[in-house]
């Protein structure tokens, strides 16, 4: 478990980034000049975080972790078409946040941490499982992509909507195989 310390550390970096992110590129971001704006030393910066993109990635890996133990987890959801709404009403929720890494060239930090979140616990020598993960993760990336470009202006439900029943690049899906999806859907997340 981390330190209380380090907790305040990693939350001023990254209260500081955001900050940054709102005037500067991130390739115009220096180091130096985070670690001024969060009021550490270049060494609690290290001893947290290997880059910017870092700070990027680790922020929505922990956030999500946090949706995930307080909204699935306690709620004890097990239903993927919930889980599935309840992903992108989370989403919409950090909303500015994406839309800023979006923008200022860190939107990477935020697709890896879906396929991270994707793969976590998985067996990845079972080739199958590994891709169908990964296919899925791709979809989801695909579309948060169009989303965020779009400004998230659809509503988490039209989104959620859209995945479910539109699934415009599997045309070919009829109720019977929407239904097996839907199943791979809760295995996913739920296993």
């Amino acid at each position: 478990m981390p330190r209380r310390k380090d907790c305040i550390i990693n939350d001023s970096i990254t209260d500081a980034l955001f900050i940054l992110l709102k005037k500067k590129n991130a390739n115009e971001i220096s180091i130096i000049e985070l670690i001024q704006k969060a009021g550490v030393s270049r060494n609690s910066f290290y001893r947290n975080f290997e880059s910017i993109e870092d700070i990027a990635y680790k922020y929505f890996m922990k956030e999500s972790l946090l949706w995930w133990k307080n909204k699935i987890l306690k709620e004890h959801i097990k239903d993927s078409i919930i889980i599935e709404k309840s992903m992108f009403e989370y989403f919409y929720t950090i909303k500015e946040r994406i839309i800023l890494v979006y923008e200022k060239g860190l939107f990477s930090s935020f697709i890896k941490h879906i396929f991270d979140c994707a793969f976590a616990g998985r067996n990845s020598t079972d080739k199958t499982q590994t891709y169908l993960v990964a296919r899925v993760s791709g979809l989801i990336c695909g579309i948060m992509n169009e989303w965020v470009k779009r400004k998230m202006s659809d509503s988490p439900e039209y989104v959620a909507s859209f995945w479910m029943k539109k699934m415009l690049i599997f045309p070919f899906l009829d109720k019977k195989h929407l239904m097996c999806f839907s199943f791979f859907i809760k295995l996913l997340f739920i296993s």
